[in-house]
């Protein structure tokens, strides 16, 4: 928990929990076909030390027993339905829209709250009167919820304003989709996430939030996120991420720009590069030459409009990649990062 250092930064911190008891605090759950997890989802919102002011799932017409469960905790919880057939963006709008606190949020069915999820993220909310987005640590969990790695935005700061809450994102989003939250107000005036997003409905939604105002980062693990439970992301998405990417270049960060009156966009165009890389180079670490031969159509468009097409030859025909400064970089980090988050891990139990 949070630990003033001084009798002003104690001061503070009172004036910030009581603030954040007057902010209405909603937690949305999307889900569907998730049955197995979804009372232990339930469940970690209903025993918070800052209860949620409001808590709906939002079913996508289930098949499994995931009715029965919801109806189960029908006096804690508020159920709706999206339209028949909506993809995954319209699944995360439709739950955000349905929300009514001055906060809202949204936790995956498969995923776990720690008692502290709300109060955290409340409290984050009150620090600025021109905060738009809390976001906090995560721990990712297995399939039985035991800790798999507990992660830290290590150097993300306390406060961040618009236009680094833009330009810090352009490699992804520095945001876990397990532990965030958003002003209401600010989401309906980005107009949500754009429509049709496949797979990286998060980052789409971080970046169209950054104009409006500042990022407030809490550096406590509030949430549990369950990976390696339904297979092999990279092989199932990676037709979805490309398509993806190229529309956060072609769509969402000038969009962003313009609103947050950024002049020169060059950035953008160098970003998708970096990008295009590094996803190239991961195809060629993780796939078979038979897939990497599959997968060169995925890459052909964003080859084209970030002039690359010279290295997807080089992917087609087996040469080896090279390897810019930035990618140098985050191998190292990658090799001390787990060191990193340990250290942060002890400290903060302390």
């Amino acid at each position: 928990m949070y630990a003033p250092d001084d009798q002003t930064s104690a001061q503070e911190a009172v004036q910030s929990c009581v603030m954040s008891q007057a902010v209405t605090f909603s937690v949305g759950i999307p889900t569907y076909n998730q049955a197995e997890f979804l009372e232990e989802t339930i469940l970690s919102l209903l025993n918070q030390t800052r209860p949620p002011d409001e808590i709906v799932i939002s079913d996508h017409y289930s098949t499994d027993n995931t009715p029965e469960i919801i109806a189960k905790y029908a006096k804690h919880v508020r159920a709706v339905k999206p339209s028949v057939g909506v993809n995954l963006t319209g699944q995360y709008n439709f739950t955000l829209q349905s929300q009514t606190g001055d906060w809202i949020s949204l936790l995956s069915s498969d995923d776990v709250a720690r008692p502290n999820f709300c109060e955290v993220l409340a409290r984050g909310a009150a620090r600025r009167d021109d905060a738009v987005l809390v976001r906090a640590g995560w721990e990712n969990i297995d399939a039985q919820g035991k800790r798999v790695s507990t992660n830290y935005f290590l150097r993300t700061p306390a406060v961040e304003t618009p236009p680094d809450t833009i330009l810090s994102q352009r490699n992804g989003p520095r945001v876990s989709f397990a532990a965030f939250a958003l002003k209401r107000e600010a989401y309906l005036r980005s107009g949500g996430i754009p429509e049709g997003f496949e797979s990286l409905a998060d980052w789409a939604l971080v970046v169209q939030m950054g104009p409006f105002g500042s990022f407030i980062y809490e550096n406590e693990i509030v949430s549990g996120y369950r990976v390696g439970h339904d297979g092999d992301k990279f092989r199932k998405r990676l037709g979805m991420w490309i398509r993806d990417e190229e529309r956060m270049t072609r769509e969402v960060f000038p969009l962003a720009a313009q609103r947050a009156g950024i002049e020169d966009t060059s950035w953008i165009a160098a970003s998708s590069r970096e990008n295009f890389l590094r996803y190239l180079t991961s195809a060629q670490n993780k796939l078979t030459p038979e897939e990497r031969t599959e997968v060169v159509p995925l890459f052909e468009s964003w080859a084209r409009t970030t002039g690359s097409e010279d290295l997807l030859r080089d992917f087609a025909e087996g040469r080896p990649l090279p390897r810019n400064l930035r990618s140098v970089l985050n191998q190292g980090k990658n090799l001390v990062r787990p060191l990193a988050q340990r250290l942060q891990a002890a400290m903060q139990r302390r």
